[in-house]
């Protein structure tokens, strides 16, 4: 969850969109802006502390400013939990607006996919916005190579009505035209119309 928010910083009338980088072109804008804000702007972090060997094995969400690709937020998925880890914004489009859509973003994937835990480490400065967010703090701050880091937990609500992800029944065939469709596009209205469905993850 680590980036910087500079106080202040706005912007103004803008429209920002949130979606998953699909394509190799998409992925690359995505490393792009992590290059931009991590190994240009911080002296601390080296290429390989950045680009760690998880990136092919993750999911990217890229905000767009106007349609410029402007930040970024990583996922890793662990069977009890998501990671939201690597948040980047690009300095020109540093502010709350877009941090608070990459959040927005990364929570309801989660949520939809069935987890009912987020996880992630918040630099001092960002605490308070994850806690606005439903995250709280889980224990005592650690000093990393990215810097003095707090570890938040979010506990994320059911909400089924709003379409999630259940555990089977496999072999129905709306389920199984459920879980082929692409990723954070899932059309959940047959399967709101059921009786709610034990969720998979995070139970």
């Amino acid at each position: 969850m680590t980036t910087e928010i500079r106080n202040g910083s706005k912007v103004p009338s803008a429209s920002v969109t949130v979606k998953i980088a699909r394509t190799p072109d998409e992925f690359a804008m995505a490393m792009a802006i992590r290059a931009a804000v991590f190994l240009a702007e911080e002296d601390n972090i080296t290429y390989f502390d950045e680009f760690n060997g998880n990136d092919y094995v993750a999911t990217h969400l890229i905000a767009f400013v106007d349609g410029d690709p402007a930040g970024v937020i990583r996922v890793r998925w662990f069977a009890d939990f998501a990671l939201l880890e690597r948040v980047g914004i690009r300095k020109r489009y540093r502010s709350y607006q877009v941090l608070a859509s990459l959040a927005r973003a990364a929570l309801e994937l989660a949520r939809q996919k069935g987890f009912r835990i987020a996880a992630g480490r918040a630099r001092l400065e960002t605490v308070n916005f994850w806690k606005r967010f439903g995250g709280r703090q889980s224990g005592e701050a650690v000093s990393m190579y990215r810097g003095t880091l707090v570890p938040i937990v979010h506990d994320i609500p059911r909400r089924p009505d709003l379409g999630a992800i259940p555990a089977g029944p496999f072999g129905d065939p709306d389920f199984e035209s459920l879980i082929v469709q692409q990723e954070g596009n899932w059309d959940f209205s047959k399967l709101n119309n059921r009786a709610p469905l034990h969720l998979s993850a995070a139970e």
